[in-house]
């Protein structure tokens, strides 16, 4: 038997199709500005890293004499090398979501701790022989300032970061550091007592570093949570503008 006529499904003759919001384009796009911007941020990261090894190595070893020679020049471009990969390192994990930069990043920020702690123990020599005047003595500190420094940014673009880990070497060393200042001034006949506030300088300033980076109590909570609510902002912004 046949179905009758008046019960059979109404079908219409044709469903027309949903048009599809055009995310496909703008998602590659997205892709391709991740990827572009995390190759600049590692090239120009990298350049600096190594210029700014170069310099040091210059100082150690050749002296401020020749290292003076046109040191602004050459902090400044450092500085503004460092601080575009810097920036586009930070668009990129920020502002494109770039998921495998901040594994590359944590491991700019082990060798740069790895660096820091390595020009913290030949400063340490240095101030145990006793042979550097007060220019060098400033040198050393604005040196490791430096390098922790750059580790500080490094951490800053990484959301959720904890510094607590790379405390730990430099609190070894700084104990390091106070053994050798007892074995210098105390058991040994020829040293020279004033030079005892540089040893101490150096080492209060890198123990506190150190402490703080342990105790984390946010120092630099404030300006980690502006730089996420603006690229919050911005994800945000952009976010609707695709969808319209």
């Amino acid at each position: 038997m046949t179905q009758p006529k008046d019960t059979l499904p109404k079908v219409p003759p044709f469903i027309p199709r949903r048009a599809e919001p055009p995310h496909k384009n703008g998602l590659d796009m997205r892709g391709m500005l991740s990827v572009a911007t995390m190759l600049a941020s590692m090239a120009a990261l990298t350049i600096s890293m190594v210029g700014a090894g170069r310099l040091i190595f210059d100082v150690f070893n050749d002296g401020l004499g020749s290292a003076l020679n046109g040191m602004l020049v050459k902090v400044i471009v450092l500085g503004l090398t460092f601080f575009f990969g810097w920036g586009t390192g930070l668009a990129c994990i920020r502002a494109f979501g770039n998921l495998v930069y901040p594994i590359i990043v944590t491991l700019y920020a082990w060798a740069c701790l790895a660096a820091v702690s390595i020009l913290y123990i030949k400063i340490i020599q240095k101030l145990f022989i006793q042979q550097y005047d007060v220019l060098h003595f400033w040198a050393y500190l604005i040196i490791l300032l430096g390098g922790l420094f750059v580790l500080l940014c490094l951490h800053l673009l990484i959301e959720d970061h904890d510094l607590r880990p790379f405390a730990i070497p430099l609190l070894i060393i700084s104990v390091l550091q106070l053994f050798v200042i007892v074995k210098r001034y105390i058991f040994t006949a020829d040293a020279k007592g004033f030079l005892v506030i540089s040893d101490f300088t150096i080492f209060v300033v890198m123990i506190s570093i150190a402490a703080l980076m342990l105790m984390h109590i946010g120092i630099l909570s404030p300006l980690r949570n502006g730089l996420s609510s603006l690229f919050d902002q911005n994800g945000n912004s952009a976010t609707e503008e695709d969808e319209t």
